[in-house]
C-alpha cells in the first residue's frame, strides 16, 4: 500500500457519522437515496437482511414524524460507530456530502 492509499486517507468515523447526520437532516429528502440502497442490497440477496430491515425501520419512522427523524439524527451523530453493528453496514453511500461540513452537536 502506498500513503496515497485511500484507507491511509480515510475520514475519521466519528465525523464522518456527524456529517451524514447534518446533510440528512438539512436533505432529509435524500433519505430516499437510502432507502435505493437498502432496495438494491435486498434484490442482491444479501445473505445478512438484518441491517437492511435495521436501516430501513429507522428510516422509514424518519420519514413519518419529527420524532423518528430526531432519533435518526441523533443515532447517526452519535460517537457510537464502535459500538452499533449496524454502522458498519452503511447504506448512505452515495449522499453528496463534499460540501457538508461536519457540524458540532447536530
Amino acid at each position: 500500500m502506498s500513503a496515497t492509499d485511500h484507507h491511509f486517507n480515510r475520514e475519521d468515523r466519528e465525523v464522518l457519522w456527524r456529517r451524514i447526520a447534518g446533510h440528512i437532516a438539512s436533505h432529509p429528502a435524500d433519505l430516499s437515496i437510502v432507502l435505493e440502497n437498502l432496495d438494491h442490497w435486498e434484490s442482491l440477496g444479501r445473505v445478512h437482511p438484518g441491517p437492511i430491515h435495521e436501516w430501513r425501520g429507522r428510516i422509514l419512522a424518519a420519514r413519518e414524524s419529527q420524532e423518528g427523524m430526531r432519533e435518526l439524527i441523533d443515532f447517526l451523530a452519535a460517537p457510537n460507530h464502535d459500538s452499533e453493528p449496524i454502522k458498519s453496514c452503511s447504506p448512505f453511500v452515495g449522499l453528496p456530502l463534499a460540501a457538508t461540513p461536519a457540524p458540532h452537536g447536530v
